[in-house]
């Protein structure tokens, strides 16, 4: 599926900054493979706009991965990124993605985030909890929603959970490192290991689910654009793979 995605997101970028257009006639057909023209003409990828006439909207852009194979950092053929430097990579391995963090550099979350994204989205990891993990520690899975970086700055929208449930929160980050904003915080003590962990952006609203159910929602205006990923934080104890997710999808949301 990586492969089918970095096709789909490659054109869908496309598409949505007007590299593609039909030489003749109408844009009628896109889809993961191919774009169709309604005269059969061949594409132009070479212009600065698309013709009034052709459709751009797209098909949803979606991403599935069951992080196979072993990467430090998490890379699967570039699709995930991390550029901001202040904070940790996530790393795969074993069929499990999952963080690099020491315990001791403060807010240094370990984060991993795709591209080409429409700004409405909705991610979900399968989560994974060691059955030895170490109780004691603040271990954290996060979905990242409308998120960006670049060297120094990380922003976004963060879902989320601690192994136990005891906090589930929406947070906003602010763009330095340690800067972040608490937008919602609750509970949820019956999270378990297998359960799906999910955050949907559509709007100006933000919404955590396990299993599908509403777990906490908010809103908020600040970011208006961004992609989906995936985080993780631990204090100076247990392991980084005590708490891990062992399989994300990320999708466009156009409600």
């Amino acid at each position: 599926m990586i492969s089918s995605y970095r096709r789909q997101r490659d054109l869908l970028q496309r598409l949505r900054t007007g590299s593609f257009r039909c030489r003749h006639g109408l844009l009628v057909s896109i889809n993961l493979l191919f774009i169709a023209c309604s005269d059969e003409s061949a594409i132009d990828s070479s212009c600065d706009a698309v013709d009034g006439n052709c459709d751009v909207s797209g098909p949803p852009l979606t991403y599935t991965t069951d992080f196979l194979g072993t990467e430090n950092p998490l890379s699967e053929g570039g699709s995930w990124s991390n550029s901001g430097g202040d904070w940790t990579y996530v790393q795969k391995k074993d069929g499990l993605a999952f963080g690099t963090q020491t315990g001791t550099g403060g807010y240094d979350d370990s984060y991993a985030v795709l591209s080409g994204f429409q700004s409405d989205h909705s991610a979900w990891g399968r989560i994974h909890i060691d059955s030895q993990i170490d109780r004691s520690c603040n271990h954290e899975v996060e979905i990242l929603l409308r998120w960006s970086d670049s060297p120094g700055r990380a922003q976004g929208y963060e879902c989320l959970i601690r192994f136990d449930g005891r906090y589930a929160e929406i947070v906003r980050w602010n763009g330095p490192k340690g800067d972040f904003t608490y937008l919602a915080r609750t509970s949820f003590p019956e999270l378990r290991h297998g359960d799906e962990f999910k955050g949907q952006v559509s709007g100006n609203t933000i919404t955590m689910y396990v299993n599908d159910v509403e777990v906490v929602s908010v809103t908020d205006d600040t970011y208006i654009d961004g992609n989906p990923g995936i985080g993780f934080f631990r204090r100076d104890c247990g392991t980084n793979a005590d708490f891990a997710f062992s399989s994300y999808a990320a999708t466009d949301s156009y409600e």
